[in-house]
């Protein structure tokens, strides 16, 4: 949406440099900028403060301090309800199920639709943040997409995906064209501190599902019968690795497993597996683990978007990773096959949610995003979602075996 000197601008503000800048640039433009910020509060969440402090605007008197400084008037709102019901409930759901989740996108989401609904009663034309995301105009479908920042390193449009496509022409990101050194630049001429550590904050929400703490959080919100103890077996040989206390402590891709006793731990060995209803936790090397071809759901994108074609795509399996070149296919339901030019080593586990652009680097379109309800390879024909076992390969080994004695071999 075009913006004109004057227009009023809710700007989310948690009281890092990036939001800062992105206030002082419109305020500079003419707009008449106000500063909100989204807390999630509730008292009995105070025991994860450490947790989820990278979620949270800066101390709130800190920022009421910058919006005084920028001279822009300053609310906060509290969305705690909304936060636990797309936020903390599918933290506990995934760790229970032995699913990979991503909550900075559903957590990104809560913020900007909380925003959103205060544009009415604050008489604002926009929301704008401090994301590095662009929002352009499709001159083939005059819808509005979302596109790759000028930044890559600082890119922020994979956690944007889930936003509904109808709501982008209401969000504004001032800092769409800049790099993160031209934002630094801009900062400098803002008289105030800023006490946020940016690379520690993004270090910790990249990590976020691998934290310890998310064990805890689990334990709060969940009731005892559904963290199961159980058992923890090598796949490949089904060999016992050791007892565990909980499926709640594990996580997909996770080296370092909590075992009870003192067990020899095998390190080049992660989490491939986790199976609730058993409690049973399988371990496999990373070097035997492949897949080619994703199956994803709850596909969001274009509803312009022509389903009827395959469509050749790059996807990005996490935040902040190197894209990967795919081809991708529409099914129904809103569901798509992605497959990959190439093998790729590791897991791609259920439940993590991948990014579809139409092509590699700066100004990539976002073509949609989903999450992976199942991924393989293509072994002989068969789909495969797990490696071989011991007796599986014995099996073939001795299949060909017969076949060459039946031939005279």
């Amino acid at each position: 949406m075009d913006l004109k000197t004057g227009d009023t601008v809710i700007i989310g503000m948690d009281g890092g440099i990036d939001s800062t800048v992105a206030a002082y640039l419109l305020k500079k433009q003419g707009m008449n900028c106000i500063g909100v910020s989204v807390i999630f509060h509730e008292d009995d969440m105070d025991d994860f403060s450490e947790l989820v402090s990278s979620w949270l605007p800066d101390d709130l008197e800190h920022v009421k301090e910058v919006c005084k400084v920028l001279e822009i008037p300053f609310y906060a709102t509290n969305a705690s309800d909304l936060y636990f019901d797309t936020v903390v409930d599918k933290i506990t759901a995934a760790r229970l199920s032995g699913q990979a989740y991503e909550p900075m996108i559903d957590r990104t989401s809560a913020v900007l639709n909380t925003l959103l609904s205060k544009r009415d009663a604050l008489g604002a034309k926009v929301v704008a943040t401090g994301h590095f995301c662009k929002i352009l105009k499709n001159q083939t479908t005059g819808m509005l997409n979302l596109y790759r920042g000028n930044d890559l390193e600082e890119d922020d449009s994979y956690y944007l995906t889930k936003m509904d496509t109808k709501l982008l022409e209401y969000l504004h990101f001032p800092l769409a064209e800049l790099r993160e050194q031209e934002v630094l630049k801009v900062a400098a001429l803002i008289p105030t501190k800023f006490n946020i550590d940016k690379e520690a904050r993004r270090e910790s929400r990249l990590n976020f599902m691998q934290n310890e703490g998310v064990k805890e959080l689990v334990e709060k919100y969940s009731a005892p019968k559904l963290r199961r103890e159980g058992i923890v077996l090598n796949y490949y040989d089904s060999g016992t690795v050791g007892d565990h206390e909980g499926i709640h402590q594990f996580f997909i891709g996770q080296n370092n497993v909590p075992i009870k006793g003192k067990v020899a731990r095998d390190k080049e060995s992660q989490v491939l597996r986790v199976v609730p209803s058993t409690g049973t936790v399988l371990m496999e090397k990373e070097e035997r683990l492949k897949f080619s071809h994703a199956y994803l759901i709850q596909f969001n994108a274009d509803e312009n978007l022509n389903r009827s074609l395959p469509m050749n795509c790059y996807a990005m399996l996490g935040p902040r990773k190197e894209v990967i070149k795919c081809t991708l296919y529409f099914k129904n339901n809103g569901s798509v096959l992605v497959d990959f030019i190439d093998e790729i080593q590791g897991v791609l586990a259920r439940g993590q949610y991948v990014v579809l652009y139409n092509k590699k680097g700066i100004g990539a379109r976002v073509v949609g995003g989903g999450v992976v309800r199942i991924s393989g390879y293509f072994d002989d024909g068969d789909f495969m979602t797990l490696p071989k076992t011991k007796d599986q390969e014995e099996d073939l080994e001795n299949q060909e075996k017969q076949k060459k004695k039946d031939l005279g071999f």
